[in-house]
C-alpha cells in the first residue's frame, strides 16, 4: 500500500475471523482474510480514492467496527458484498463474496442506493480492483 495509516489497529483476537465467516455464512476471500489476520484496519492518510476508514473486527472504535457496519447496511448493500471500508463522504468499499469475482473490490455510492423498502440496487456499484491487496496498492497519497 502506498498510503499509510494515521491510526492502525493491531491484529484482531484469535477466533474473530472465524466468527465473521460464521456471521456472513461463507468463507472470506483468502487475500482479505490474510489482511485481517495481520491488521484490523484503521484510518488511512489522505488518498485519491478518499478511503478514510478500513473496518475492523476486534476491539476497534465504533467508527471502525465492521460488526456495526453489517447491521447498519443490512438490506441496503447487496448480500454478495461485504462492506470493508468507507470514504469521507459516507460511501463504501466492499469485497465481493460471490464465486464469479470472489475478492474483487467494489465502490458502493450511498447517494444512488435503492429507496427505503426496495431491494438493494446494483446500479450504484463501480468495480475498483480484482483483489483487496490490489486495491490497497492502487491508493495514492494526496499531498
Amino acid at each position: 500500500m502506498t498510503v499509510g495509516y494515521r491510526r492502525q489497529e493491531p491484529s484482531p483476537p484469535p477466533g474473530r475471523i472465524a466468527e465473521l465467516e460464521r456471521r456472513i455464512g461463507r468463507p472470506l476471500p483468502a487475500a482479505y482474510r490474510d489482511y485481517l489476520a495481520g491488521t484490523d484496519g484503521g484510518r488511512l492518510e489522505d488518498n485519491h480514492e478518499a478511503v478514510q476508514t478500513i473496518f475492523g473486527i476486534g476491539e476497534v472504535p465504533d467508527w471502525a467496527n465492521l460488526w456495526r457496519k453489517l447491521d447498519v447496511y443490512r438490506g441496503r448493500v447487496p448480500e454478495w458484498l461485504l462492506p470493508v471500508a468507507n470514504d469521507e463522504y459516507g460511501n463504501l468499499f466492499c469485497v465481493s463474496l460471490r464465486d464469479s469475482d470472489m475478492g474483487a473490490v467494489w465502490f458502493w455510492d450511498h447517494e444512488e442506493e435503492a429507496d427505503e423498502g426496495e431491494p438493494p440496487a446494483e446500479d450504484n456499484l463501480t468495480f475498483k480492483a480484482e483483489t483487496w491487496p490490489g486495491f490497497l496498492a492502487s491508493l495514492r497519497a494526496v499531498r
